[in-house]
């Protein structure tokens, strides 16, 4: 028999809860701990090893997950008394491992308030650049993953391919429950149907160094000419003050972050069922240009921008606005080592001035978990995700991560001052606008990438490169003469 004793090894290469994780499993192997035997609480655990609670929380709930053990509300951590018998598992693709914390979580939920915990996950993280194509790769296939998470532009159209299964047939109760919590921006209340659900919301923003503005007594720019004034004005300190994406490189980030300025002048996409890309998208498209051409406080370069180049530039000193989206949040801070307090006092955000219309604009956008219809079990994946989505799940994750709660009671209990930005960016969603929600979509924003990139490297006059989307857009969209 083992040494069931034995400490943890500080300079092991082996981390601490692998270390717990596997002193546990030894003695169950052993017989110390029996099936349905209870173990020591977390405060025991950490008293005995002397380590930390994160740790032992991590080996726990990796047990949990496995099926070797389950908890039980109220009543502690019991070894599983059906060892033997095999763990179903789910496919997941997320998008970043900072979604994987929330979706254990879930699971381990799922498990404690089962006699017998029967689900595990195998999670694959993919990188936004690939998503789409290693998805449609998947089903393509017949291999698609049981979950995944994708962004909310594309539901409407895996919907339409028939990819994915209603949420609302699997459990319509619960389905018209949640979507009446939801910010009236992330639901069509003319259908039941339910394809996705959004763990968390982000919006549209120009970010600013408010030190900067305290400092040279200057005030967030409330119009366009505000924001062309303000940004020359940051001349005299960084050579172009304003940076933003306008490249098919940045794909669906570009359109995110810049349809705005089309909704500014009072101009849309559609109207009724067809392209109305018409003067107002002129407009637009001049100002956009006159930023980088005329104004010159804009790079020449933002056409060859990655998605993440503008925060990191600006998280840098590079810039004193920034075109973005509120996600951005950890990369800024990440690029500039500021924590929380600090990212507080030196940065601030705001819509996208207002245009010609008089009306300030921002986009509402996200990411949605979808299940295939190709899932081996949608009953039990939608298990999962009910957990994922639940109001302290959520909020746990919004509060943690800067995004904020989709769901509006969730809103209603943020920490005004732990959440401070979740609850900021809660106050863009009462005014924002989503993405047009059709299967075209991506191709749709593929042509109005085209059409800033071109307009701006001066490839294309503004004039024409909307006149030249708008018949692409009625030709190979919706097939009209």
């Amino acid at each position: 028999m083992r040494d069931m004793e034995r400490s943890i090894d500080r300079q092991a290469s082996l981390p601490i809860y692998r270390q717990l994780k596997e002193i546990i499993k030894e003695k169950i192997e052993d017989g110390k701990f029996r099936p349905g035997d209870r173990i020591p609480t977390e405060y025991k655990l950490c008293e005995q090893f002397e380590i930390s609670r994160a740790p032992v929380r991590q080996a726990l709930l990796e047990l949990v997950n496995e099926g070797v053990l389950y908890r039980q509300q109220g009543s502690g951590t019991f070894v599983n008394q059906h060892r033997g018998e095999t763990a179903r598992s789910l496919r997941v693709i997320v998008t970043e491992d900072l979604w994987i914390p929330s979706l254990n979580k879930a699971v381990s939920i799922y498990n404690g308030e089962q006699a017998n915990p029967r689900v595990k996950l195998e999670v694959e993280t993919l990188g936004r650049p690939q998503l789409r194509a290693k998805i449609l790769s998947a089903v393509g296939r017949g291999a698609a993953p049981d979950i995944a998470l994708i962004d909310w532009a594309w539901v409407s159209e895996f919907a339409d391919l028939r990819f994915l299964k209603r949420l609302d047939i699997l459990d319509r109760e619960w389905a018209e429950t949640f979507k009446a919590d939801l910010f009236p921006a992330f639901v069509d209340r003319s259908t039941p149907a339910l394809y996705g659900v959004q763990p968390e919301a982000n919006v549209s923003v120009i970010w600013y160094r408010k030190d900067w503005f305290e400092r040279e007594g200057q005030t967030p720019p409330q119009t366009w000419d505000d924001l062309a004034l303000t940004a020359n004005y940051f001349k005299r300190f960084v050579e172009f003050p304003l940076t933003f994406v306008a490249s098919c490189r940045a794909g669906e980030t570009t359109t995110y972050q810049l349809l705005p300025f089309l909704w500014s002048t009072g101009g849309c996409l559609f109207s009724d069922g067809k392209v109305s890309l018409g003067e107002q998208a002129v407009i637009a498209l001049e100002f956009l240009v006159s930023l980088v051409h005329k104004y010159r406080v804009a790079s020449p370069e933002i056409v060859s921008y990655a998605w993440d180049r503008p925060a990191r530039l600006f998280a840098s000193g590079n810039a004193a606005l920034a075109v973005g989206g509120s996600y951005e949040k950890p990369l800024i801070q990440e690029e500039s080592g500021w924590d929380d307090e600090t990212f507080r006092n030196k940065v601030g955000c705001i819509p996208v001035p207002a245009g010609p219309s008089g009306m300030q604009a921002t986009v509402a956008g996200g990411m949605a978990y979808v299940i295939f219809r190709q899932s081996k079990d949608a009953k039990l994946s939608l298990d999962i995700l009910k957990r994922v989505v639940s109001p302290p799940l959520m909020r746990e994750f919004c509060t943690r991560t800067g995004r904020s709660p989709t769901r509006l009671s969730v809103v209603e209990t943020l920490d005004t001052e732990e959440a401070w930005f979740s609850r900021r960016v809660s106050q863009f969603l009462h005014r924002a606008r989503t993405r047009s929600n059709i299967p075209e979509y991506a191709r749709v924003s593929k042509q109005v990438q085209l059409m800033i990139e071109n307009a701006i490297s001066g490839e294309v006059p503004p004039r024409e490169a909307v006149r030249k989307t708008r018949e692409i857009l009625q030709a190979v969209i919706f097939h009209e003469n």
